[in-house]
């Protein structure tokens, strides 16, 4: 097939333009691609040779002139997705969803537009109309943000679409439930383990002065309030009363680093911090190897798959997540789970219990790295990805429905 792939690429400072460049590496072994972008910089040497990268202003014309089979639109809760939204309400075709939350990200889009009130109130009374006026309020009159995640706004671009893949069954069932004559599909999200030399993590330990007997505990990905690294920091406070030898290492982007100074001085752990903000792609498998545990916790969420936890899988290193129903599908005996209610506790037991268990964490590596081998090869992502873009094509053009004029309008 001949396929236009819409969504951002590396390096652009979102973990989805990482799994993009997963999935074009393995689709565009079996289909022709243009991949269309609005970034000013592109990483080529992440993308598969063949594919033609354009600005994504082209898409349309391009569209005109030579039909593509099948349009693919990647669509996340991100100011990085939202040139993707006019093309999937132009062109319909394969919504892959990445959370089941676009409120945050598409409040912002259109607040930011003409008429963006108006907009966002319309956008509002079709997906939610016993709430709106409700919602609408809340949105403009309080600093609240816990309210977008009850009420989603999903449903205008799953309707748009010919198909909607997903990565989790948790997705599905919900969007099934709010439309459902929606053809849904999972697909797998791509992970594997990344060769590290023998002497690497050694010496980024030393680089960041970490000692060999240290028990080094880790955050990957964007260091959001939502990273529960407060909860994290606490539990860490805690352990080092029985662990002197703690560290944490928190890797990622830091959106308000004087705000992470002041949390990391305020429960007492700056100094035994490591905070190296976004890493380069090629150094991130050696930082996850430095961790001895990570902490990927999670909340509020909006029930996205998280490939940060999927390659902190794949390298086997052991891991506490979230007890959350959309993470039901990860074996129990491959990570630790923390209950939401006693999260703090559950991750110092969790530091102290694991410091001291060596055959423990290797039990858990062990099954982190067979799960990941098991679910998310890049073989099965890719047979995956072939279903569900075949449903798309299989599938009607999406009927006229009582959209808001701004998405009739296109």
């Amino acid at each position: 097939m001949r396929l236009a792939f819409l969504g951002p690429v590396p390096p652009a400072a979102t973990g989805i333009a990482d799994y993009d460049a997963d999935v074009l590496a393995m689709v565009a072994r079996r289909h022709a691609v243009d991949v269309f972008v609005d970034q000013d910089s592109v990483d080529r040497s992440r993308l598969p040779a063949g594919c033609a990268v354009h600005a994504q202003a082209e898409f349309s014309e391009r569209h005109r002139l030579e039909r593509y089979d099948l349009a693919i639109h990647q669509l996340g809760n991100s100011l990085h997705h939202a040139f993707v939204y006019p093309h999937l309400a132009r062109v319909p075709g394969l919504l892959v969803l990445h959370e089941l939350v676009l409120h945050h990200s598409r409040a912002r889009m259109l607040l930011a537009s003409g008429d963006g009130a108006g907009r966002y109130r319309a956008e509002l009374a079709y997906s939610h109309p016993d709430q709106a006026d409700r919602l609408a309020e809340a949105h403009f009159g309080t600093v609240g943000d816990l309210l977008p995640y009850a009420y989603p706004l999903f449903r205008l671009p799953v309707e748009a679409s010919r198909a909607t893949a997903v990565h989790n069954e948790f997705m599905a069932a919900a969007i099934r439930a709010e439309v459902p004559e929606a053809p849904v599909v999972r697909v797998r999200m791509p992970a594997s383990a990344a060769e590290v030399p023998p002497d690497a993590v050694a010496a980024l330990r030393a680089r960041h002065g970490i000692a060999p007997e240290a028990f080094v505990v880790a955050v990957f990905g964007l260091l959001t309030r939502e990273k529960r690294i407060e909860t994290v920091a606490r539990a860490v406070a805690r352990a080092a009363v029985h662990l002197p030898a703690v560290r944490l290492l928190l890797v990622g982007p830091v959106p308000d680093p004087g705000e992470l100074r002041a949390l990391l001085d305020r429960h007492g752990v700056a100094s035994r911090a490591i905070v190296t903000g976004r890493v380069a792609f090629e150094e991130l498998p050696a930082h996850l190897e430095a961790a001895d545990l990570v902490a990927q916790l999670r909340y509020p969420t909006a029930r996205e798959t998280s490939a940060a936890l999927l390659r902190v899988l794949a390298q086997g290193r052991p891991a506490v997540v979230s007890d959350l129903a959309h993470l039901a599908e990860i074996p129990r005996d491959a990570v630790v789970r923390a209950d939401v209610s006693d999260e703090e506790g559950e991750l110092t037991r969790a530091i102290l219990r694991l410091a001291s268990a060596p055959r423990e964490r290797e039990r858990l590596s062990r099954a982190a790295v067979d799960y990941v081998r098991r679910e998310h090869s890049p073989e099965r992502c890719l047979a995956s990805y072939e279903e569900a873009m075949a449903a798309a094509v299989g599938a009607p053009l999406p009927p006229p429905r009582a959209w808001p004029a701004h998405w009739r309008e296109r």
